[in-house]
């Protein structure tokens, strides 16, 4: 074999180049905040956000303050905003780690006020307006009231006011204008009130590109900062590096005989003789179950397809029609193998899903590598670049 038996190669200077489009279109007046939750969309968030930071990000976004911790642990001196709730347990170590929290509730309010002044601080905190996603978030009829709270408690203070929205890549503009109508009715209260935090932010990668209006003091990319399409920049021209690829490899050839049953429940019968390569990754890994009999993947740079079940730590693939096959050739799921290329999207669209749900899903067994300035290296236990070594 020639290496691991599954591995993602992320490429740190794709990354720098997606955070350069981005600066480009928001201009250098208005902050960016990564968001680097989900290890980074399944990443690596320490190497990952290292690399944003270097390419000019202003702050790192999380889904939890476990997230943020992680970096904080590993080096990471730049502000971190959580982006999701806080819970009561884990407010001590926020506020130790010099942690950002958003808060979406009254009880949040007074229960971080009280932490803060426990702890001698005054704590920043952004306030969450729900104007239509119904997820997290102060209803937007109540803003204002819960942001003065903020505003006169004693231990708190108020750095950012934002809001999330629902569909922003749709083609229809009406849900999101009429969301952002509601988030500067809140804003335009604030201001008659003398409030004017120092971000207010709403635009996430499809709004930064589609919805100039929406960018405020700050923009909050993600799936673009990866090279992931959210399913609207193909419309706006806009055009991003792809950051990561998925490999496997040939554990096991075999020639098989016309009508050969391939995998659990004989869910493939070969129609004529053939060879069926069999690859170390499997669901475990994040190859999701729904790949079985419909996609292809990249060997010897030519497509082959996937035959059969994907099981748990193992599929198998047609390459009858490839020659010169060997034990230990790479297998692309997911990136470019010669003048051949499977792109997440494309991956995605075949089973029904979205090209980050692919990313996130990446099981631990996937060794990431990350690749910068023509070197790879592998990733060390936290995810940071270990020692230089030649790329699979």
């Amino acid at each position: 074999m020639i290496g691991p038996r599954v591995w993602a190669v992320v490429d740190l200077d794709s990354v720098r180049h997606n955070v350069r489009v981005v600066r480009a279109r928001v201009g250098p007046g208005v902050a960016i905040a990564a968001v680097v939750k989900a290890d980074a969309y399944g990443h690596g968030a320490v190497a990952v956000s290292r690399a944003m930071l270097d390419a000019g990000t202003d702050l790192l976004a999380v889904g939890d303050s476990g997230e943020a911790i992680e970096l904080r642990e590993s080096g990471v001196t730049a502000p971190i905003l959580i982006l999701g709730a806080t819970v009561e347990r884990e407010v001590d170590d926020v506020i130790h780690h010099r942690i950002t929290p958003t808060v979406h509730s009254q009880d949040r309010v007074r229960m971080l006020d009280l932490r803060a002044r426990r702890h001698g601080v005054r704590l920043a905190v952004h306030v969450k307006v729900d104007t239509g996603l119904g997820r997290l978030g102060v209803q937007h009829e109540s803003a204002v009231a819960l942001i003065r709270e903020v505003v006169q408690s004693e231990n708190l203070r108020l750095e950012g006011v934002s809001t999330h929205f629902a569909e922003s890549a749709s083609e229809d503009p009406a849900y999101t204008r009429e969301q952002h109508r509601r988030f500067l009715e809140v804003l335009s209260l604030l201001e008659v009130e003398g409030i004017r935090p120092r971000y207010r932010h709403a635009a996430n990668t499809a709004a930064i590109f589609g919805y100039p209006e929406t960018h405020h003091d700050m923009v909050r990319p993600g799936a673009a900062l990866y090279g992931l399409d959210p399913g609207c920049l193909d419309r706006h021209g806009v055009h991003l590096a792809p950051v990561l690829s998925l490999c496997s490899q040939v554990a096991y050839l075999k020639n098989v005989p016309e009508g050969a049953s391939i995998s659990y429940g004989r869910s493939h019968r070969t129609s004529a003789a053939t060879r069926i390569a069999t690859l170390p990754i499997g669901y475990n890994d994040g190859v999701p179950f729904q790949w079985q009999g419909t996609l292809e993947v990249l060997v010897r740079g030519r497509r082959a397809p996937l035959v059969g079940r994907v099981t748990m730590d193992y599929v198998m693939v047609d390459v009858g029609e490839v020659p010169g096959v060997r034990i230990g050739d790479r297998v692309t799921f997911i990136g470019r193998d010669g003048e051949e290329s499977i792109r997440a999207e494309e991956v995605a669209a075949r089973v029904g899903t979205i090209a980050y749900a692919l990313t996130c899903g990446l099981g631990r067994r996937v060794r990431r590598m990350f690749h910068e300035s023509g070197r790879t290296a592998a990733g060390g236990p936290e995810g940071a670049a270990g020692p230089a070594e030649t790329g699979p």
